[in-house]
């Protein structure tokens, strides 16, 4: 984990990213929530979701809150780069390669000694190593601090891609966090996302408005994709209940945000609003969407894309937002409930135009594309 947080890019740095977020991913979707989980402590589990520990990335110690300097010498202790160290020469060779390795019998221990050891020498040993478990929000913060990252040449060999390979891991952690709505710990869980959200989302959302902003830096689309990814994948049930916090808590407004971003040049760019905007649109609050503004951008987001020719990703991310809107209804061989009932009424009156978006893709040479458009329809079927 330090190791990422280093301000120094080299090659293979974003291998590392990649590995320590798959690794983190798996611990993530079965960490407790603030160690309500009857099953395990979060004590003894490598990543936690805490909503009390924000200037923390190891439990307990306070990371964000490291002055510049402190932070310098955190970086020191850790080392440098082995790439530097052989450049310098600070590589310390000893002429007797013996001594490298401290084999004495005061401190080395045979085969049957180290079976046979004294349980206190262990518990003594566990004592003095501690335990300090990497905490999730901590974490995203890293991730996030080392793709926007200020003072970095975007120009220089490497740190576009490295940029990319910390929004993707970010996205990546970010997802494996998936709230079982019938789990006892459902409420803790979205509590933890909604905490990470209002920490990582501000950010992400200047950086994609300052990038598009006739007076912002230049920043390659590779990158505004991907916090457009990190953005949707941050996103809670319910999202936009407390919308007083600012545009990056406001459905109406994000929805009229990526609505905007459809029209960009770029096709990563396009694709990734649109999908940023069926993850709102499948979990802003049922009142939010019932709105006509909301369900009209939604159609109009979705009809730019499918205009695209070329891209066929850009099309199925439209009709993927089409199915996010109508799978807000349910299916027929439910009950509906009162709260689908309204949003089937409010969806309604644009029912012919959303069907014949999608049967006008069931032709489509892209087999994802009528595949997504095949569902939209089925989906609508059975409605009045």
């Amino acid at each position: 984990m330090t190791i990422i947080a280093r301000n120094r890019i080299w090659d293979g740095k974003g291998d590392v990213v990649k590995a320590g977020t798959t690794i983190a991913s798996k611990w993530s979707a079965a960490a407790p929530a603030n160690g309500k989980s009857t099953n395990i402590s979060d004590c003894q589990w490598p990543l936690v979701l805490r909503n009390d520990c924000e200037d923390d990335l190891f439990k307990g110690d306070a990371w964000f809150k490291l002055s510049e300097v402190e932070l310098n010498e955190v970086n020191d202790q850790v080392g440098h780069d082995d790439a530097d160290n052989a450049v310098n020469g600070s590589y310390e060779q000893n002429s007797d390669d013996s001594n490298q390795l401290d084999m004495s019998g005061e401190n080395y221990l045979g085969d049957e000694e180290q079976l046979s050891g004294e349980s206190a020498v262990e518990s003594d040993t566990e004592q003095n190593l501690g335990f300090q478990p990497v905490v999730f929000s901590g974490f995203c913060r890293v991730l996030l601090g080392q793709a926007l990252r200020e003072g970095s040449n975007n120009s220089t060999e490497g740190v576009i891609p490295y940029k990319a390979s910390a929004l993707s891991g970010l996205a990546a952690l970010l997802k494996s966090v998936d709230p079982n709505e019938g789990s006892k710990f459902y409420e803790e869980i979205i509590e933890s996302q909604r905490f990470v959200y209002d920490l990582i989302a501000p950010s992400l959302y200047s950086s994609v408005v300052e990038s598009q902003s006739s007076n912002g830096k230049s920043v390659p689309p590779l990158l505004i994709a991907r916090a457009l990814e990190c953005l949707a994948s941050a996103m809670y049930d319910g999202i936009g209940a407390d919308a007083s916090k600012g545009t990056y808590t406001d459905p109406v407004g994000l929805l009229d945000f990526f609505a905007l971003s459809t029209g960009m040049a770029a096709w990563t760019v396009r694709q990734m609003s649109a999908k940023a905007a069926s993850s709102l649109v499948a979990k802003m609050p049922s009142g939010m969407l019932r709105k006509n503004a909301v369900i009209t951008t939604v159609i109009e987001c979705s009809t730019q894309n499918l205009k695209d020719k070329k891209f066929w990703k850009v099309r199925l991310s439209g009709l993927e937002l089409l199915l996010s809107l109508v799978s807000r209804v349910g299916n027929q061989k439910m009950s509906v409930e009162s709260e689908k009932q309204l949003i089937m009424e409010a969806i309604l009156p644009y029912k012919e135009r959303i069907v014949d978006l999608a049967r006008r893709s069931l032709a489509d040479s892209e087999a994802k594309v009528t595949a997504a458009a095949s569902k939209i329809t089925l989906t609508m079927a059975w409605w009045p």
